[in-house]
């Protein structure tokens, strides 16, 4: 199969080499030509399609463009680039085209149809010899041409286009969204693949800083926080919940973040969105373009580049207060962009946080256990010694602590041992439950382009660290007790995760109909982990002794991988994407010594017990396959076939314990359609999709509770997603979407003793979710604009964790409301925030199956909050 498909690949790329354009205008190449004045745009458009561009001089005057980005024919790019400016364009030949302005809606050509949107139009009448109707003057006195060979700029200043001030009531179009989803730059409309957009400012302004505050913005994306600092990613169901390998991939400047194995040091990253141009959430298995668990779907952050046009920057200071909180919460953020010359700028950020604890610890005499405190920094360098090369360098560092776990005790739950608690209040223990958090990433992307062809590099190198403390006398207070004479069992553990990262990829136009990009990926990742039990003072935190050490493990993975993915433009409207993916990884655990006295509880063995040294390796192909229709310029039809995986590994050996497991896989069935209608006011993305789930990756218990990971059953997730966006009237966006996400097992998993039955939901997913948003912009007077806003978002029922026979803990439906509001005045914003107006108790996790089955976790009680922000 793989060699057939390798075969076609090679093939399709011989035959195109010899396939010529037959009409010029259906040629699409890689087009990058930023926002600027609309006259230096034309020309770099005119060099860089060798083309000749007339307009006259008034009619281009001081306008702006939102620029054009992606592979484009030439009128695609034209039509980018004069959108919203009331102009158009027609070619007089194959290489010479006119821009105009677009003729009013009052008049119509010969044939009585009105003109409307950019599109091919007759040139204006002239006399046959150059000159206009209009008067004497020539062609060159009334036009300016900008040619290949013309080297003086246009003189367009950066004054905002006339048809975008308030004065003017026609109505607001969408914002053209551009995106890397794929590897390279498009319009968000153009991509064959589901995609949200977070705007990074927004986020910073509310303070939904972290993934579990925003995720509902996302369709079938789903954020349930664990235990400690961890957290499971789930997008369209693709979960089994718990402590297992991540089924959603995290790229931070498309270098992979995170760890890719079942590991302690899995921690995802909640990157602050103080230095984020956007977040790009991906949904459907991307495994053809990124790799290991992205199999659900993947999660792209993307900062902010440095730029030599100017100094810049932005500063913002906020406070909050929360529901029941013990002190109020703050955040402050700068950003400055600093160019050193023509060619080299650097950019750099830094914040600091404290988010507000909100639950208490009645038996310890505790407020606000779970207040956390982060702060962080970035720096990045932009060099541009030549028109085709950059060069682009950063270093980010962030840190987060928090004093306790956000869990409430429900103390009316069998099991629960103490006095009785109220809302928002939990029972531990002293000194557990706090985590310090660490993540730091270098990046260093090189991209070099000649002619049509791009070569980019991106290496990368990422630490994060976790030291963190559990309360496990629930499990082991009879051993403890035995040992020590208390009850309370303290849980230890610090682990730190290296990862080493290296991709190439080279991107060709091979004739004149077909793109090319192939690459090649190294990764290496080294984990360490060291945890162990001891008897503690339950009030003073003092510890007794130590009960079980379970060693230093240190586990090394290895990725190797190549890929390719080809365009094929059978027409300016249709076109196929195919790609492949093989993926080689090694895996091995180095050996490890347990000690202490409840070794033979858990190994069965008296101490030291040595786990020996443990190997695997797997080989993993696959693809994506999309056929892709553009009934128009802004309406698209797509088919997507595509594949995803999560890599094995190897188990420490133990009581009843596999000593490897292997891959699991998602196959990836989807229509979907994308469109801008109404003169660019609604947008509307839709999709239908069947993902088929094999050999799934469980984790298991062994016959004393140790956790692992092994294979068995299979799932399927199928739904319907649908999101739209308005501006129906000047100022106001009305956005939404609804999500329908049906995810069972369809084969019983019997190789545990968690017996798993057909039909059984997958943990944590909701059937049904959505979102409503509603945004107002207003004319304040003296240059001001006031907005306000509210969001409704609602999650149906869901079940916790996959348990034994017997009932699942059922998670209710709940909405969450969000509201806010606030001034604009020139740089200056100022923004008042309400999170969970309705103050709901929406339940998140824990229950029967959590590591306490008394303990859940909830939404953040209702937060208000209030920000100032300046940009200069």
């Amino acid at each position: 199969m793989r060699l057939a498909v390798a075969v076609a690949v090679a093939c399709l790329s011989i035959v195109s080499l010899s396939v010529a354009s037959d009409v010029e205008a259906s040629i699409k190449k890689q087009t990058d030509i930023p926002a600027q004045g609309l006259g230096p745009a034309l020309e770099a458009f005119a060099k860089d399609r060798d083309f000749q561009v007339v307009y006259r001089s008034e009619v281009v005057g001081t306008l702006q463009t939102r620029g054009a980005s992606g592979n484009l024919t030439p009128k695609e790019a034209l039509t980018q680039l004069l959108r919203g400016t009331d102009l158009t364009f027609t070619f007089l030949d194959d290489k010479t085209v006119t821009i105009i302005p677009v003729p009013s809606t009052s008049s119509s050509d010969a044939s009585g149809a009105a003109a409307s949107s950019p599109s091919v139009q007759p040139p204006a009448p002239t006399n046959g010899d150059g000159k206009t109707q209009e008067g004497k003057r020539g062609f060159l006195d009334r036009f300016r041409l900008a040619q290949v060979d013309q080297g003086t700029p246009s003189s367009s200043s950066l004054v905002e286009n006339k048809a975008d001030q308030p004065s003017q009531r026609k109505p607001e179009q969408l914002e053209e969204v551009i995106v890397t989803a794929q590897k390279r730059e498009e319009r968000l409309q153009d991509v064959p693949v589901p995609v949200t957009v977070l705007n990074a400012d927004e986020l910073a302004d509310t303070s939904q800083v972290n993934l579990r505050d925003y995720y509902l913005t996302v369709p079938g994306f789903s954020v349930t926080p664990g235990y400690s600092a961890t957290q499971d990613l789930s997008i369209r169901g693709i979960t089994t919940g718990g402590f297992s390998t991540p089924t959603v991939g995290v790229v931070i400047d498309d270098v992979a973040y995170g760890n890719s194995t079942a590991t302690e040091t899995n921690i995802v990253p909640d990157v602050d969105p103080g230095d984020l141009a956007r977040i790009e959430v991906l949904r459907g298995p991307q495994g053809t373009l990124y790799g290991a668990n992205s199999m659900g779907g993947l999660i792209k952050y993307v900062t902010i580049d440095p730029s030599t046009d100017g100094y810049s920057g932005r500063v913002e200071i906020g406070t909050s207060d929360v529901y029941n909180g013990a002190e109020p919460g703050f955040n402050l953020r700068g950003s400055i962009n600093i160019p050193l010359s023509d060619t080299l700028a650097i950019r750099l950020s830094a914040f600091r946080r404290q988010d507000p604890g909100y639950i208490d610890n009645p038996v310890l005499n505790l407020k606000g256990v779970n207040e956390a405190e982060a702060y962080g920094s970035r720096f990045s360098l932009l060099w541009r010694p030549f028109e085709n090369l950059s060069i682009k360098l950063s270093a980010s560092y962030q840190d987060t602590k928090q004093n306790g776990v956000s869990e409430v005790d429900n103390s009316s739950v069998p099991g629960y041992v103490g006095p009785p608690l109220g809302e928002l209040q939990q029972n531990y223990i002293a000194g557990v439950g706090g985590f310090d958090k660490t993540i730091q990433a270098f990046n260093a992307n090189v991209n070099y382009k000649i002619g049509g062809i791009e070569l980019t590099s991106i290496t990368g190198y990422n630490i994060n660290r976790l030291n963190d403390t559990l309360d496990y006398s629930y499990y082991l207070s009879q051993q403890t007790e035995s040992l020590f004479g208390v009850k309370a069992t303290p849980y230890a553990d610090f682990a730190k995760g290296d990862d080493l990262s290296e991709e190439i990829r080279l991107s060709v136009p091979i004739g004149q109909r077909l793109e090319w990009l192939v690459g090649a990926i190294y990764r290496r990742e080294d984990l360490d982990d060291d945890d162990w039990t001891y008897g503690s003072n339950p009030t003073t935190g003092q510890i007794l002794g130590e009960s079980v050490n379970f060693g230093y493990a240190i586990n090394r993975y290895q990725e190797y991988a190549a890929f390719s993915d080809l365009t094929y433009h059978f027409t300016d409207r249709f076109d196929l994407q195919i790609g492949g993916r093989e993926t080689h990884i090694n895996e091995i655990n180095y050996p490890v010594s347990v000690t202490g006295p409840l070794t033979d509880y858990f190994y069965g063995a008296p101490s030291p017990y040595v786990i020996p040294s443990l190997k695997s390796s797997s080989d993993t192909f696959t693809y994506l396959a999309t056929p892709r229709f553009k009934l128009s310029d802004d309406l698209m039809v797509y088919l997507r076939l595509a594949s995803g995986f999560r890599p094995g590994g190897a188990n420490q050996v133990g009581l009843g314990i596999t000593p490897q497991y292997n891959p699991d896989k998602t196959y990836n069935y989807e229509l979907g359609v994308k469109g801008d209608f109404l003169d660019h006011t609604l947008s509307i993305d839709a999709s239908i999709y069947y993902i088929d789930w094999k050999n799934i990756q469980f984790e298991l218990q062994n016959s004393v509770g140790f956790p692992y990971t092994g294979n068995g059953g299979n799932a399927k997730s199928e739904g319907v997603e649908l999101a739209a966006t308005a501006k129906p009237l000047r100022g106001l966006t009305i956005s939404g979407w609804v999500d329908y996400d049906d995810d069972v097992l369809t084969q019983a998993v019997t190789n545990s003793p968690d017996y798993l039955p057909d039909g059984a939901r997958v943990p944590n997913t909701s059937r049904w979710s959505g979102n409503l948003s509603v945004n107002q912009e207003f004319p304040l007077g003296n240059g001001a604009t006031g907005f306000a806003g509210a969001a409704a978002r609602y999650v149906a029922d869901r079940l916790g964790l996959f348990v034994p026979p017997g009932p699942r803990q059922e998670y209710p439906s709940y909405t969450r409301t969000d509201l806010r509001a606030g001034v604009k005045y020139e740089t200056w914003t100022g923004t008042l925030y309400v999170n969970n107006a309705a103050d709901v108790r929406g339940i998140l996790n824990g229950g029967i199956g959590y590591l306490y089955p008394y303990a859940f976790v909830v939404v953040q009680p209702r937060t208000i909050g209030v920000s100032l922000s300046k940009s200069f």
